[in-house]
């Protein structure tokens, strides 16, 4: 990985911190997000994020009344998270190609936060009527947040001869389900499997 594909893993990671600067709440959330991604909503339990978490399902009480609630917060920040990543790359100094490379590299790496940012949002969109309302109004609402920052990338892209011509938005949106399609396969592989890199992720919207 770069060093600047490196420093977004780091910037995500600082920005998880900004969004939920207690410690506990953020190993709830954490691991929440990873059993959700895993069983989905309805198969999840307090007591299996109680016990991913390495607390009892009382301690993860003290923090959250429901499962609805720990759900809507990690929907919330989640949403606010994937928003935030882009922007991080898209403020780093260098051509638009160079930086999605960087974002895309920080998103596939497996220490990176951000991934589970995208697992849950593919939860949250295929199985709507699956979650709690108040949840599915937050996801509504901050939907757009990563595609503010990366359209106007790949219009500059393909203003210096780097990106393929085409829809701006219909490139994101290609961009996007890729990277939530990795996500998913991050939990079904094994650490020793092979994992696509950047390069090839990023294919198909490179101008040959």
């Amino acid at each position: 990985m770069s060093d600047n594909g490196k420093l977004l893993v780091h910037k995500f990671n600082e920005g998880f911190e900004l969004l939920a600067p207690d410690k506990a709440t953020r190993q709830i959330i954490e691991h929440a997000a990873l059993i959700f991604s895993r069983k989905g909503y309805a198969g999840t339990k307090i007591k299996d994020i109680a016990a991913s978490a390495g607390f009892s399902q009382g301690y993860v009480y003290m923090y959250f009344k429901s499962k609805d609630e720990i759900f809507t917060k990690v929907v919330e920040l989640a949403s606010e998270g994937a928003g935030m990543s882009v922007q991080y790359a898209a403020e780093l100094e260098g051509s638009p190609l160079e930086r999605i490379t960087w974002l895309t590299e920080a998103f596939i790496s497996p220490d990176s936060i951000a991934m589970q940012h995208w697992r849950l949002i593919l939860l949250q969109t295929a199985t709507p009527e699956a979650i709690p309302e108040e949840a599915g109004l937050v996801a509504k609402a901050k939907i757009m947040k990563p595609f503010e920052h990366l359209i106007p990338l790949i219009i500059a892209g393909q203003q210096a001869g780097e990106i393929v011509a085409g829809d701006p938005a219909e490139i994101a949106v290609a961009y996007f389900s890729f990277i939530q399609g990795l996500g998913i396969a991050r939990l079904q592989t094994t650490a020793a499997a092979p994992f696509p890199s950047a390069e090839l992720v990023l294919r198909f919207m490179k101008r040959s």
